[in-house]
């Protein structure tokens, strides 16, 4: 079976890298990639957001966060946070393909 070829990372600040989900509720995981300033240059590091449960509201009819789960969503929140953990342990940062280069062997991948 053929590898699925997936796409560029995005740049830090313009939306997710990746997204898991929405499943049922509107529970889903992003990926972000994020960029902090040290002493020695500009880092990027990833960070995992959790979606919150969504719910209609019965008397306006509006939709509404909530950031308690049920015990019918813990399925599709471990589904979730397990591929956002096989991806980040799996998908070197951006600029690890330089610090391999250079010999680094400090970073992770995550």
């Amino acid at each position: 079976m053929a590898k699925k070829q997936s796409s560029p990372p995005s740049q830090p600040g313009s939306g997710p890298e990746k997204k898991i989900g929405p499943f049922a509720g509107g529970i889903g995981v992003a990926i972000w990639l994020n960029t902090v300033d040290a002493d020695e240059g500009s880092k990027l590091f990833r960070s995992i957001t959790i979606a919150p449960r969504r719910y209609q509201d019965r008397e306006t009819g509006k939709w509404k966060d909530v950031g308690s789960f049920n015990p019918s969503d813990l399925p599709a929140l471990i589904f979730a946070l397990q591929k956002a953990q096989e991806y980040v342990f799996t998908t070197p940062l951006p600029d690890q393909d330089s610090l391999a280069e250079n010999g680094s062997s400090d970073s992770a991948p995550y």
